[in-house]
C-alpha cells in the first residue's frame, strides 16, 4: 500500500492541487488510502477514456449541485482535452438528470395525493 505522501503527491499531480476532501481525511490514513485506492481503481479502468470519466464527473457534480467538485472536474477535463462544448453538454445532461429525478419523485407524490 502506498505511503500517504505518495498518495497526496499523486492526487496533486492529477488535480493540480489537493482537493479539500483529501485534506480533511488526511488525518485518517486508513480512510484516505481506501478512498484513494477506490478512485484509482475506477480511473485506471480502461473501459472508458479518462476524459470521458472526467466528463461524467462534471455531469454528476452539476446534478448534485456541487460547485467545488464541478470546478475541479471542469479543470481536469479541460487539461485532458475536453472541449467547451463537451463540458457544457456534460453539465446540461447532469442538470437534466437532476431535474428528471425531482420531477419523477414530485409528480408521483402529486399523483398519489391529488388523484
Amino acid at each position: 500500500m502506498k505511503k500517504l505522501d505518495e498518495i497526496l503527491a499523486k492526487i496533486e499531480e492529477f488535480f493540480g492541487f489537493v482537493p479539500e476532501i483529501f485534506k480533511v481525511i488526511e488525518d485518517e490514513p486508513q480512510i484516505l488510502k481506501a478512498y484513494y485506492n477506490k478512485m484509482e481503481s475506477i480511473l485506471s479502468n480502461d473501459a472508458l477514456p479518462l476524459v470521458t470519466k472526467e466528463l461524467i464527473g462534471v455531469g454528476a457534480a452539476a446534478a448534485l449541485g456541487s460547485e467545488h467538485c464541478l470546478k475541479t472536474h471542469i479543470k481536469v477535463s479541460k487539461r485532458l482535452g475536453a472541449s467547451k462544448d463537451e463540458i457544457l453538454l456534460a453539465i446540461l445532461i447532469g442538470a437534466a438528470m437532476a431535474e428528471s429525478t425531482a420531477l419523477s419523485k414530485s409528480l408521483r407524490v402529486f399523483k398519489e395525493e391529488i388523484p
